[in-house]
């Protein structure tokens, strides 16, 4: 029975108080008291003793939240073994397994890390970057759960249509306030080669390159001067982060925060959020950091794009008796 319910998802367990690095024991119960209850219609999970767990409107549910089980409970049963078996019980056991050691890893470096972090998050840093499976971002740097406000898609864009990608700004910058935004890219981009074949890959995805092919427009002429192609694609993924650190300044979040940020030296010793833009080189594991020079597009377009300045937020916290 208890088998039929941990595959049908019906069995919740709470955990107990576990020294710091073991695994929480586990209480087995269902989520509701087990009535001795036959439904006619059929409604609701029936195990082998022949009783059901209520499932839907028509049964009763729990007062309260009850614990889901920890994954790495299925790492520790024999029907797991690699060899026996279904996909998803190997998976579940690989997953848990790796769990455990994951955590048992950062309770060694850091007892109190979950403590810490269970309480809420202030992170410093947003981080843009691309969906591939060889870029995250907490690898890259070793950091802490807890460090970095994450956002991925593919080849690492800010554009200003994507509601995702403008939530997430929205979010670090005015209620987490973030001091540091970074946009990295990586050499072997998928996603820029994909917009650089002159193929229709079709929506979404077509929807999506056309925002890359824009900028390879932008800078087709250096771009095609470079013979080897393998190069070429190098300095697309160094120009496409260049533009998307353009486009958070052209952003309203941005400059806001920014201008802000500067109308305060009492608080802040410069504008905040920095932005810095990055590339990766999965090859050899290198971070780089590119040279790019804000002040000079801020002042050549200034004109076009510039829609707070920091006077705007001088005579907000002025002494009324100065």
């Amino acid at each position: 029975a208890t088998a039929a319910l941990r595959s049908a998802g019906r069995l919740r367990a709470p955990w107990r108080a576990a020294p710091l690095l073991a695994a929480p024991r586990r209480v087995a119960r269902a989520p509701w008291p087990v009535a001795s209850v036959r439904w006619a219609s059929g409604d609701g999970y029936k195990p082998p003793d022949g009783d059901y767990f209520p499932t839907s409107a028509a049964g009763a549910f729990p007062d309260s939240w009850v614990t889901p089980e920890a994954l790495w409970d299925f790492a520790e049963e024999p029907e797991a073994e690699e060899s026996t078996g279904d996909v998803d019980e190997r998976f579940n056991a690989d997953f848990g397994a790796r769990n455990q050691a994951w955590r048992q890893k950062m309770l060694t470096q850091d007892p109190e890390l979950f403590d810490a972090i269970g309480k809420g998050q202030a992170p410093k840093y947003l981080w843009i970057g691309c969906c591939d499976s060889r870029v995250a971002p907490e690898t890259m740097v070793t950091a802490k759960p807890g460090e970095i406000f994450v956002h991925r898609n593919i080849a690492n864009m800010v554009v200003s249509t994507d509601t995702n990608l403008r939530a997430a700004l929205k979010f670090a910058v005015e209620y987490l306030k973030v001091d540091h935004i970074i946009v990295c890219g990586h050499y072997d981009c998928g996603g820029l080669k994909a917009a650089a074949s002159k193929k229709d890959h079709s929506a979404p995805l077509e929807n999506w390159l056309t925002n890359i092919r824009d900028v390879y427009r932008l800078h087709q002429e250096e771009l095609e001067a470079i013979i080897d192609g393998d190069e070429r694609h190098k300095r697309l993924v160094e120009l496409n982060v260049i533009e998307q650190c353009l486009n958070l300044f052209k952003t309203g979040d941005v400059q806001r925060r920014r201008a802000e940020t500067s109308s305060r030296p009492d608080l802040y010793e410069c504008a905040f959020p920095r932005i810095h833009g990055m590339v990766f080189e999965p090859s050899d594991g290198i971070l780089r950091k590119l040279p790019i020079d804000f002040q000079h597009y801020l002042r050549k377009y200034k004109g076009v794009y510039q829609m707070y300045d920091s006077e705007d937020f001088a005579t907000s916290h002025e002494d009324p008796g100065q």
